[in-house]
């Protein structure tokens, strides 16, 4: 182990590609956190909607208002979640998955 550190601090090119890697590694599991977090928020506000009211469908701006996250953001996180489907009919209302 203290031979591979030696090499580290001895290469900078090596360690520079060392730090991007877990830079990017970081980055890439704060983005994956944030998107799960989101996407579990939309998912439970359309089961409670489900439950709540007669509407198969939900609004991109009303999912947006209840869970405070940006209809932009929202549109493509639903778009991606295996449980949400889009109505074809208006392209910006969602609906769950039977």
């Amino acid at each position: 182990m203290n031979g591979f550190l030696e090499v580290i601090n001895d290469n900078p090119l090596l360690s520079s590609v060392g730090a991007a890697a877990i830079v990017a590694l970081a980055g890439g599991g704060w983005k994956w956190w944030h998107d799960r977090r989101d996407a579990g928020k939309i998912y439970d506000f359309l089961v409670a909607s489900r439950s709540s009211t007669s509407h198969t469908f939900r609004s991109t701006e009303a999912i947006a208002a209840h869970t405070s996250i940006s209809e932009k953001r929202v549109a493509h996180l639903c778009s991606k979640h295996p449980k949400i489907r889009r109505n074809e009919k208006e392209k910006q209302s969602w609906r769950l998955h039977d």
